[in-house]
């Protein structure tokens, strides 16, 4: 499909509206839609395409919880807790952010030990990563507590989209109390990535968050056409 003239030679610079907007309306369509299903799918309130590969989508993610505290002045939120079984980019993605990373130990059964995650909970915490199922193939039967003992602690709460494709349709992160989540799309909708094929890692957050989602972003106007706002 994006070997179609209308996507392949479609130049970023063209007007989105007037004077050859017919040209765009197309992509920008295409772009709501993806991103208004991936909001439905994932259960948050709203999605950005722009992330390139899933690391990209990560490190998104976690620069939008570091926006969230910096509006509210929290600025000693630093340390981001990664539980052992995490995928493995998490820590590089806290990092590259800027923060701390802080390891939560797993409990006998692979699933995050609520214990050690009780004592490592802080003023300073600024986030909590999970992997959902993680990287052992489980699906925590203590997420929703987990999530909640984030929350109390003034944190938010992040999720790996990396195994998504083992829940879709089943479950949706949104609603198990996950703040942000990346979507490895190129796993979850397609072939298994490592084929030489474009990553992708949109982002859905939830209500409190989209203030901070970056621009431009795809908005459907009253009329039925599509505009970049900024």
């Amino acid at each position: 499909i994006v070997t179609l003239p209308g996507f392949a030679e479609l130049h970023p610079l063209l007007p989105q509206l007037r004077h050859g907007g017919q040209l765009t309306q197309g992509a920008l369509a295409v772009i709501y839609e993806t991103q208004s299903i991936l909001a439905e799918l994932t259960g948050f309130a709203e999605c950005t395409m722009q992330p390139m590969a899933g690391a990209h989508g990560e490190l998104t993610g976690v620069m939008l919880i570091a926006a969230y505290h910096r509006s509210r002045g929290d600025h000693e939120r630093r340390i981001m807790l990664i539980p052992d079984a995490a995928h493995g980019t998490n820590p590089a993605s806290a990092a590259v952010a800027g923060f701390e990373c802080m390891v939560v130990e797993s409990d006998a059964q692979g699933n995050v030990n609520l214990d050690d995650l009780k004592a490592k909970l802080s003023p300073k915490v600024a986030g909590f990563m999970l992997t959902c199922p993680n990287t052992l193939g489980l699906f925590d039967p203590n997420v929703k507590a987990i999530n909640d003992l984030v929350h109390e602690a003034g944190a938010l709460s992040y999720c790996d989209g990396a195994n998504f494709n083992a829940i879709i349709g089943r479950v949706r992160p949104g609603d198990l109390g996950f703040d942000v989540m990346h979507v490895n799309v190129h796993k979850t909708f397609a072939t298994p990535h490592g084929g030489g094929g474009p990553g992708a890692g949109p982002v859905g957050v939830c209500e409190k968050l989209v203030p901070f989602l970056p621009v431009s972003r795809v908005a459907k106007r009253a009329d039925g056409t599509y505009s970049l706002e900024y």
